[in-house]
């Protein structure tokens, strides 16, 4: 089936069916680490375009097992909608495909759904009520380095370090319903790292889950050695990671 007849069927932006096809690949081949017998091959999810208006786009077409994969992250309409048709599939090419194989179908599905309830429910909760602290909401949403994204951050002046040594971060993630904000005296902040916010269900899907790749290679980029220039075109400083004890002596 392909991440386009997905995105039809249960009325999603297909960039937004195709990022989570990616991650879901990307989840499954890391879990896996260097078995490579178990990562997500060729046969399981292929590459392909669509066209629109004379335009072509990027697909995936996805194999049973990556396809429920996939849906068990979507509500019982969208599972329904999808598992239906995936059922349409199989008797078209398979007209031997019986009904007792659509029956233990369901239930393989509906026994990992309500596996995975439990832990669904408590992310849930978390992200409408509780929130979640920057470090784990960062592992959830693929963010390789918290630390160097956050230090990046207040770089940048999306965030910033209090006199007491806590970050802050910029008001506009707090309008736009990403972040709640947390006051010092707050007895959470010390098991928080020190961060006077927590992310919500809508900052980790919205705002980290869906930029993670940009925002990896930003802190990788910002990582990297470079030099610092004044007015008059010296180089007076270099930054980055493991810089510590370069001089800047012998490019003057």
């Amino acid at each position: 089936m392909t991440t386009v007849e997905i995105a039809a069927m249960t009325g999603k932006q297909h960039k937004n069916v195709l990022r989570d096809a990616d991650r879901a690949i990307e989840l499954v081949n890391k879990s896996h680490g260097s078995d490579l017998s178990c990562q997500i091959e060729n046969k399981d999810a292929t590459e392909g375009t669509f066209e629109i208006r004379g335009k072509q786009y990027r697909m995936l077409v996805l194999n049973k097992h990556l396809v429920f994969t996939l849906i068990t992250g979507y509500d019982t309409a969208l599972r329904y909608t999808v598992i239906g048709r995936w059922i349409e599939l199989e008797q078209a090419a398979n007209p031997a495909f019986s009904s007792q194989a659509i029956t233990e179908t369901l239930i393989d599905l509906q026994t990992r759904v309500d596996a995975m309830a439990p832990a669904y429910d408590e992310h849930v909760r978390k992200g409408r009520s509780v929130g979640y602290s920057w470090r784990e909401a960062c592992r959830l949403a693929g963010i390789e380095h918290p630390d160097k994204f956050l230090a990046l951050m207040v770089r940048l002046k999306k965030a910033r370090k209090t006199l007491h040594g806590h970050t802050e971060i910029n008001p506009s993630y707090v309008k736009k319903g990403y972040v709640t904000v947390l006051k010092p005296s707050n007895l959470v902040v010390k098991a928080n790292g020190g961060h006077l916010f927590k992310v919500t269900s809508k900052g980790l899907t919205e705002w980290l889950s869906a930029n993670a790749g940009e925002i990896n290679t930003a802190v990788n980029t910002a990582s990297r050695p470079k030099a610092v220039v004044d007015e008059h075109g010296y180089t007076i400083a270099i930054t980055g990671d493991n810089t510590e004890g370069l001089t800047t002596k012998a490019i003057h």
